[in-house]
C-alpha cells in the first residue's frame, strides 16, 4: 500500500498498448516505457522471451516473478544458462495480486498472459513516480504523488535553511535502497528534482578507491538509485558553495566560465548562460538562487584553481590541512564578487545588476519571499528587492556599529569539529536572519525588517535548522555543549538536548526529525518527543548531511570508513504503519515437501560441514593433512559469481554464492553432481546435517535440499514481508536470510534481516522439518523507541548454551538465549548516541568471551577498509594440549596451553569501554614465548588439521601474473613447512574460503567463481 499521505496528482493514464497480451517488439517496448536502465518487472513471461531480449538489449536489472513452481524453475534454469541468473535478472515464484518488490521501485512493469490480471492498485504502489507499465492494452502512468518536497538547492533553498517541507518521509523507517559508489570524493554538493537526485563530487580523494568519481557530476534514480548519466566538472572550481540548483527539468551548474544548462534526465549539455562581463564583472559564478523562475548570481573575477588531490592514503580519516588552497586560505580567495545579478533563464536577459563597491561573500548570500540578504564581515548587512534589485536597508559599522560589536571578530577556524570554512553562516526566514557557523564566534539574530539585533546566544558552534515550531542549534562535539530549541525571534530556549553532533556534517531537518552525525551512525532528534535517537548503520555526509527529497532520505558516500557498517547511498522511506515484529506461522512461511525418506551421507569426525568447521567456527577438523600435494581438479562456472566458504561431508562438496545457485560436487573429481536455485545472494555456505544441505539465501528463505540429489525437502519464509529491493546492483530481500544456518541438536538457528531499523528476525526451527520452534522479532529494536538494536552483519557462533551473531555497530556479538530466543544484551547501552560495538562480520570465541571484528559485512569486496579496528582480531583454536593463534591475518603463532584468563583479557568488555578504546584489544599478552611462529602475506583462511595448519593468502606483491595467492601448510608441532603451491592460485581466495575433507583433500573457493581442490600427491 502506498504510505499515508501519498495521494495521486492526477489520474491514471490509460491508451492503447496493441500486443494483446502478446510479447511484442523489444525496440517498440523500449520506446514505450522510456528506460534502458534501471529496474523492470515481468510477469507472466513463462518462455523468458521477453525477459532475455531485454536482459541482451539493455542494462536493466529484471525482476520476473511467476506463479507456477515448474515455470519459476525452467526460468531459473534457462536464465542461468544465458550468465544472467542471480546478476541482472531475477526470478521468484508469486500470484499477480502481490509483487515482491518495495513500493515506488520500479521504472517499468510490464504484465502478459494470465499475469494482465493484476490490478491497478498493485501496479501503482510498485511503480516509482513516472513510471510505466504495459498490461495487456493499456498503459498506466504513474502521477507524481501530493506531499513530496525537492531540495532544489544545496541548503534546501535559497534561505540556507536545510529543513525540508517532504510531509511523506517520516519514521518509521524501511530500507528502500542501497547503492553504489561505496565511497567517493570531497567535496560534495546535493540536489534533487522529479524524482532525481543530483551528487557534484569533488577533486580531493584520499584513497584509490575514491578517484573514479574525481571532479564528477552524476544523476541517480531517486527510488531504486540507479545512475542515470555521469559527465565531468570543470577541473579547479571547487564546488562546495551555492552553484547547482535543481528543477523537474534542468540542471543549472554554475563554473567559472558560465552557468551549465544540463538536460535533467539525460546530463546532456544544452545551454550556456553568459552575461556580459561588463555587467556581470566576470565569468566566474559564485553563487547562484532560483525563485519565481529568475536566476540570481554572484559573479565575478576568476578564483585560483583547486588542484586534484590524490592522496592515495593507506591510514583512516584523513589530514585537514592541507586539503586544498581554497579551503585552508584563512583569507579566502574563493567565494567573493562585486555584482548580482537577476536573469531570465529562459531568455537570458539580465533584468538588473546590483554592483557593490565592496565585495560580497557568498557564505553569507540568502533569499526569501522576494528579499536579497547580502553581507561582508565588518563591512555592511544589506536587504535588497529582489524584483528590483533596490536596497530596502542597509547596516554598516558606521550607522549600526552595536550589530558589529555583537558579530564580532572573523574566525578562521575549519576542523572536524567545528565545520568547513566554505559552510554557509547566514540563514534567513521571513522575520529573522541568524549567523552561526565557523567564521561566527556566536549565534546572533538579527531582524529581516530592518536589521537591528534581535537576540543572541554566545555558544559559538552552533549548525541550525529552522522550523515552525522554533530554531534548533544543534551543537558540536568538541565540548559536548547541549543542543537547544529557541523561540526564533526572542531568544528564550524552549528546550535543551542533551545531544551534540559528531564532527563536520551537518544538520538537516525533515518534517519530524533534525538528522546529524552520531559519535558513529546519525543522530536523529525526534520532534515528538524531543528526545534523540540513533541511527547507528551508516553516518551523515560531511558536506551536505542527510538529504530529504521526494519521499525519502539520502545518506551519502564519503572518503570516511568512521565506524560505518553501510556504504554507499542509503536510501530509507516511510513504513507507515508496517508490522515490525510481526510473528511467523507454519502455515503462512512453511513450505514442506516429501522428506520421509532422505538419503543419509557417511558423516566423520574429519569432515567439514559447516562455515569455519563447526559451530564454534574454530576451524578445527579430524582431518590428517597431506605431507605432499598435487592440483586433483579444477572446477570453473560458466559465469563469474562471488562463491562462498566450501563445505564438506564424505565425498561431497558444497558451496552456494552471490548469484544463489547452490553447488554439489564430486570432491574426488570436481564433477557437478546437481545444481539448486534460491531467488537471492547468499552469503555463507550451506550447512550439513544428516543427509540436508540447509543454505539460507538473500531472498529471505532458508531451503533445505537432500544432499545426495538437490531435491527441495522444505523451504521457510523467514522475512515478515516478501519485499526486495536493490542492494548494490543485485535485487534482495530486506530481510535476507543472511547470517547463514548453524545446526545444533537438529534445531537450525538463522536470522533475517539487514539493519536494525528494518526489524530483524531470529529463528529456531527443526533442521528435518521446518517446524518452528522458537522466534525472537523484536531484539532489532532493543531500544524500541529509536527503532535501535540488533543488525545482521555477519554469522553465528554457539557457545556455552548461547547462540552469538555479529551485529553491526549497535551491539556486537548480539547474544541469545539457545533454549528460547531471548535476547541478552543491555539495551542500556543503546542509550549512547554513538558506536559501542566493532561492526565486522567475523566471530571469534577467545577464552571465555565471544568477540566480533573484521572487515564490514556489506562493504565492497575489493575495496579496503583503512581503520585499523577490523584488523585487530585474533582466531584460537585449541587440541591435543596445543593452542593455536592467529593474529590480525597475518601471524600464526603456537602456544602450550594458554590460561583462559590471559586470552579473556586480550577482548574487549563493551560494558566497560567502547572496543576501540580497550588497551588489550587485539593483543595478546602472553609472557612465554611461542613453540613456533609464522608472518607472511595476508592470511585469508585457515584449516587445522591433526598434524598440520593450512592456510590460503593473498600477497601485495605483483607477479607477472597479477596479484599472487598461495596456499601452504605447516606442521603443528614444529611450525616447518609441509608444503606451498606454486604456481600462485589462478585468482584471490575467497575469506575463509578454505576446507579440509575428511581425506585431508584441500579445497579453496577463489573470488571469481573457481574452485580448486589439492590432495595427495602420488
Amino acid at each position: 500500500m502506498l504510505p499515508a499521505g501519498m495521494l495521486l496528482l492526477s489520474t491514471i493514464i490509460l491508451i492503447g498498448f496493441g500486443c494483446q497480451g502478446k510479447i511484442g517488439d523489444t525496440n517498440r517496448i523500449l520506446k514505450q516505457i522510456e528506460v534502458s536502465r534501471g529496474i523492470c518487472v515481468i510477469l507472466g513471461d513463462v518462455n523468458c522471451e521477453l525477459t532475455i531480449s531485454l536482459a541482451q538489449e539493455t542494462d536493466l536489472l529484471i525482476y520476473v516473478q511467476l506463479s507456477d513452481s515448474d515455470d519459476v524453475e525452467a526460468a531459473r534454469q534457462l536464465i542461468d544458462s544465458l550468465g544472467f541468473f542471480g546478476t541482472r535478472v531475477f526470478v521468484e515464484k508469486g500470484t499477480p495480486d502481490r509483487v515482491h518488490l518495495a513500493d515506488n521501485l520500479a521504472d517499468a512493469l510490464i504484465a502478459v498472459g494470465e499475469e494482465t490480471k493484476i490490478s491497478e492498485s498493485e501496479v501503482l504502489r510498485v511503480l516509482r513516480p513516472h513510471g510505466k507499465a504495459l498490461i495487456g492494452g493499456k498503459e498506466i502512468v504513474k502521477p507524481f504523488p501530493v506531499g513530496v518536497d525537492e531540495w532544489s538547492h544545496p541548503y534546501h533553498g535559497p534561505d540556507n535553511n536545510p529543513q525540508s517541507e517532504d510531509r511523506i518521509a517520516r519514521a518509521p523507517y524501511l530500507t528502500q535502497f542501497l547503492a553504489e559508489p561505496y565511497y567517493a570524493p570531497l567535496t560534495q554538493v546535493s540536489v534533487a528534482s522529479n524524482g532525481r537526485v543530483f551528487k557534484a563530487f569533488g577533486n580531493i580523494a584520499f584513497h584509490v578507491r575514491e578517484e573514479a568519481l574525481l571532479n564528477t557530476l552524476a544523476a541517480f534514480n531517486g527510488y531504486n538509485g540507479t545512475m542515470l548519466w555521469k559527465r565531468e566538472l570543470t577541473p579547479g572550481v571547487m564546488i562546495h558553495r551555492n552553484t547547482m540548483i535543481a528543477t523537474p527539468d534542468i540542471l543549472y551548474v554554475g563554473d567559472d566560465k558560465s552557468c551549465k544548462v544540463i538536460d535533467a534526465a539525460t546530463g546532456e549539455l544544452t545551454d550556456e548562460i553568459v552575461p556580459a562581463t561588463d555587467i556581470a564583472g566576470g565569468t566566474f559564478w559564485k553563487w547562484m538562487a532560483l525563485e519565481n523562475g529568475i536566476l540570481y548570481a554572484l559573479i565575478g573575477d576568476q578564483e585560483q584553481k583547486d588542484p586534484v588531490v590524490r592522496q592515495r592514503r593507506k591510514a583512516h580519516g584523513w589530514p585537514w590541512n592541507p586539503l586544498s588552497k581554497g579551503f585552508n586560505q584563512p583569507d579566502n580567495p574563493w567565494g567573493f564578487g562585486h555584482n548580482l545579478l537577476a536573469v531570465n533563464p529562459k531568455t537570458k536577459k539580465v533584468l538588473w545588476n546590483f554592483q557593490s563597491e565592496e565585495s560580497i561573500d557568498s557564505r553569507a548570500l540568502c533569499m526569501k519571499n522576494g528579499r536579497i540578504y547580502i553581507y561582508k564581515h565588518d563591512t555592511f548587512l544589506a536587504c535588497l528587492d529582489a524584483k528590483t534589485g533596490k536596497e530596502i536597508w542597509r547596516k554598516t559599522p558606521e550607522n549600526a556599529p552595536e550589530l558589529y560589536i555583537a558579530l564580532g571578530d572573523y574566525l578562521h577556524r575549519q576542523d572536524w569539529r567545528t565545520n568547513w570554512r566554505t559552510t554557509a553562516y547566514l540563514k534567513c526566514s521571513d522575520e529573522a536572519l541568524y549567523f552561526a557557523g565557523p567564521t561566527v564566534g556566536k549565534l546572533l539574530a538579527v531582524s529581516a525588517e530592518d536589521g537591528t539585533i534581535l537576540w543572541e546566544d554566545p555558544y559559538d558552534n552552533y549548525q541550525l535548522v529552522i522550523r515552525d515550531d522554533g530554531l534548533y542549534g544543534i551543537s558540536g562535539q568538541i565540548d559536548e555543549h547541549v543542543s537547544k530549541r529557541f523561540d526564533p525571534l526572542t531568544g528564550e530556549v524552549l528546550a535543551e538536548f542533551d545531544t551534540y553532533r559528531r564532527a563536520c556534517a551537518r544538520p538537516n531537518g525533515a518534517i519530524d526529525a533534525v538528522f546529524y552525525r552520531a559519535e558513529g551512525g546519525s543522530g536523529r532528534l525526534d520532534i515528538e518527543s524531543q528526545s534523540p535517537h540513533w541511527i547507528s548503520p551508516m553516518r551523515a555526509q560531511c558536506h551536505d548531511g542527510v538529504t530529504i527529497a521526494n519521499g525519502l532520505l539520502y545518506w551519502w558516500p564519503s572518503v570516511c570508513d568512521c565506524q560505518n557498517t553501510l556504504y554507499g547511498i542509503t536510501s530509507l522511506g516511510p513504513a507507515g504503519d508496517f508490522d515490525f515484529s510481526q510473528k511467523a506461522t507454519e502455515k503462512e512461511r512453511l513450505e514442506q515437501g516429501d522428506f520421509s525418506n532422505v538419503a543419509s551421507l557417511e558423516e566423520s569426525p574429519a569432515d567439514w560441514p559447516a562455515f569455519r568447521a563447526n559451530n564454534h567456527c574454530d576451524v578445527t577438523t579430524e582431518a590428517v593433512i597431506p605431507q605432499d600435494i598435487k592440483q586433483l581438479w579444477w572446477f570453473t562456472p560458466n559465469t563469474g559469481f562471488i562463491p562462498t566458504a566450501p563445505v564438506t561431508v564424505g565425498d561431497l562438496l558444497f558451496f552456494s554464492g552471490s548469484n544463489g545457485v547452490v553447488w554439489a560436487l564430486d570432491a574426488t573429481t570436481g564433477d557437478v553432481q546437481w545444481k539448486a536455485y534460491t531467488g537471492g545472494s547468499v552469503r555463507y555456505p550451506p550447512t550439513i546435517w544428516e543427509g540436508r544441505v540447509l543454505v539460507g539465501s538473500g531472498d529471505g528463505w532458508v531451503y533445505a535440499f537432500e544432499a545426495v540429489t538437490g531435491r527441495l525437502l522444505w523451504r521457510f519464509n523467514a522475512a515478515p514481508e516478501q519485499r526486495k529491493m536493490p542492494v548494490y546492483g543485485a535485487l534482495m530481500s530486506t530481510w535476507p536470510v543472511a547470517s547463514g544456518v548453524i545446526i545444533e541438536d537438529g534445531i537450525a538457528y538463522f536470522a533475517a534481516g539487514i539493519v536494525n531499523y528494518d526489524g530483524i528476525h531470529v529463528y529456531a526451527l527443526d533442521a528435518a522439518t521446518g517446524e518452528i520452534k522458537w522466534q525472537n522479532n523484536t531484539s532489532g529494536h532493543l531500544n524500541a523507541e529509536a527503532r535501535t538494536g540488533a543488525s545482521v552483519q555477519g554469522h553465528m557462533l554457539i557457545n556455552d548454551g548461547k547462540l552469538y551473531m555479529a551485529g553491526g555497530t549497535s551491539v556486537s556479538p548480539v547474544v541469545y538465549d539457545l533454549a528460547d530466543g531471548k535476547c541478552l544484551n543491555d539495551p542500556a547501552l543503546l542509550e549512547l548516541i554513538g558506536s559501542t560495538s566493532p561492526r565486522g562480520r567475523e566471530l571469534y570465541k577467545i577464552g571465555d568471551k565471544v568477540v566480533a571484528c573484521g572487515m564490514p559485512f556489506y562493504g565492497h569486496p575489493e575495496y579496503p577498509v583503512y581503520d585499523p579496528t577490523v584488523f585487530n582480531k585474533m582466531l584460537h583454536t585449541s587440541a591435543d594440549g596445543l593452542d593455536v593463534v592467529c593474529m590480525n591475518n597475518r601471524k600464526i603463532m603456537c602456544f602450550d596451553k594458554i590460561d583462559n584468563q590471559l586470552l579473556n583479557n586480550s577482548v574487549y568488555d563493551p560494558a566497560e569501554e567502547p572496543f576501540y578504546m580497550s588497551p588489550g584489544w587485539g593483543k595478546l599478552n602472553i609472557e612465554d614465548k611461542p613453540l613456533w611462529e609464522f608472518e607472511g602475506g595476508e592470511i585469508a583462511a585457515i584449516a587445522r588439521g591433526k598434524n598440520a595448519i593450512v592456510f590460503s593468502r593473498s600477497s601485495t606483491e605483483q607477479t607477472g601474473r597479477g596479484t599472487a595467492s598461495s596456499i601452504a601448510a605447516l606442521d603443528i608441532n614444529n611450525g616447518k613447512s609441509f608444503w606451498q603451491w606454486e604456481p600462485s592460485l589462478p585468482s584471490a581466495p575467497v575469506p575463509w574460503g578454505l576446507a579440509a575433507d575428511h581425506k585431508g583433500r584441500i579445497i579453496v573457493t577463489l573470488v571469481d567463481g573457481q574452485v580448486v581442490c589439492f590432495g595427495q600427491a602420488d
